[in-house]
């Protein structure tokens, strides 16, 4: 059995965007992502301590401006891989239409 999971970020970011996705679809999307998130920084705690302690004023400065990126960034990364997956299909294929009508066009 050969699955694939195919990554397509530009499609997901269509659907993020698009008004005819439900609300509650982007909002699990986003929830999945924060939660992926969540759990890396729950992961990084260990070796942020570390840091603290050797480099305690670099490794503040850093650690905070890392954190907020990763966690503005980071969801929204997720979401756009996840989003295609969890969408309603028949929304999918539409904005797949869309997308590469668009791209005959060029």
């Amino acid at each position: 059995m050969n699955m694939q999971f195919p990554v397509n970020m530009q499609l997901g970011y269509a659907l993020l965007r698009d008004r005819r996705v439900p609300i509650r679809t982007k909002l699990i999307a986003l929830g999945i992502g924060a939660a992926g998130i969540g759990a890396l920084e729950m992961l990084q705690l260990p070796v942020e301590g570390i840091f603290a302690v050797l480099l305690p004023f670099v490794g503040a400065g850093s650690d905070l401006a890392l954190d907020s990126a990763e966690a503005i960034i980071g969801p929204l990364l997720i979401a756009t891989v996840v989003l295609p997956h969890i969408a309603p299909a028949d929304i999918v294929r539409q904005i797949r239409a869309e997308s590469a009508r668009g791209q005959a066009r060029s």
